[in-house]
């Protein structure tokens, strides 16, 4: 699967400079991130395929909107603000985080809780996990759109294998990583650098014309 940090937020920036008024940015760009969440919980649901509730579109209402609407909330007034003045600090990382934006973050306490916020946050999360999942489909073996009641394969030709490096695989805990590269696994490489790219991009054309402070402006 692309970065769910860098690249699954493409589409919920293209969103928010569009419409800047009708999307919360905060909300579509944390939806996208939701459904892979799932990871923090796996270790502890061996035998329960929380993943595929997460990245299904029943899991869209009863986990992707509740807890983006909670992070965005919390995100808002407590994290943002704080990465914003660690990004202002004295040194080349900081600067790095700085040039693409993160010390703007401050704008987002000016965020209102009130009943449009979560009108516009809700369906806002809805969209930025609907765009995970599309941006998921080529790069996974299976389809979990329309879990609890079926779970897709993909054609057996995305499985065929590409590189073959001959080294055994490396085994983590439950987790395998294999020197093996399948078709879908490629595309899944070569998605993720593009879209890590347009994103940084995106994140810097925000940042140059200044467009969070110009968003953020009529909330005071």
């Amino acid at each position: 699967m692309p970065n769910p940090l860098i690249s699954h937020q493409v589409p919920g920036l293209l969103l928010k400079r569009k419409y800047p008024k009708r999307i919360d940015g905060t909300a579509i760009c944390l939806g996208a991130f939701a459904p892979d969440l799932s990871i923090l919980f796996e270790p502890f649901m061996y035998s329960f395929p929380f993943r595929h509730i997460t990245h299904s579109f029943l899991g869209l209402l009863i986990w992707v909107a509740p807890i983006t609407i909670m992070l965005t909330i919390i995100f808002s007034r407590y994290i943002g603000p704080r990465i914003s003045k660690i990004a202002m600090k004295e040194g080349r990382i900081y600067r790095l985080v700085a040039y693409f934006g993160f010390d703007e973050l401050f704008h987002l306490k000016k965020k209102r809780f009130n009943k449009h916020f979560y009108i516009v946050a809700f369906y806002s999360a809805l969209i930025g996990g609907l765009t995970h999942f599309l941006i998921d489909l080529p790069a996974h073996g299976i389809i979990e759109l329309f879990f609890p009641w079926t779970v897709f394969s993909h054609p057996e030709f995305l499985f065929i294998t590409i590189f073959d490096f001959g080294l055994p695989p490396l085994v983590i805990d439950r987790w395998q990583i294999n020197s093996v590269i399948t078709l879908f696994e490629l595309i899944w490489y070569i998605e993720d650098l593009i879209l890590m790219v347009i994103s940084l991009f995106l994140l810097r054309m925000i940042k140059k014309h200044k467009l969070i402070e110009s968003w953020y402006s009529n909330e005071l």
